[in-house]
């Protein structure tokens, strides 16, 4: 269950902080009053929203097949 779960959350927590990070330094560089900036989060949440998605698929139907899931 865990290698799963694990597996799931650090790729989600990965590309979490990877979408911050360039979201902190596009906010030094750029400024929020940068119609540039607000895309780029704009860009992120859907990013983020993607992946979300995607990994809660590829969980459950990886959790399917394992005996925890099945009990």
């Amino acid at each position: 269950m865990w290698a799963v779960t694990g597996w799931a959350a650090a790729t989600w927590l990965r590309v979490t902080l990877a979408l911050a990070a360039t979201l902190g330094v596009l906010w030094l560089v750029l400024g929020t009053g940068s119609g540039w900036f607000w895309a780029a989060v704009v860009g992120a949440a859907l990013i983020e929203w993607k992946t979300t998605r995607a990994l809660a698929t590829e969980w459950g139907t990886e959790a399917r097949y394992s005996w925890w899931w099945s009990r």
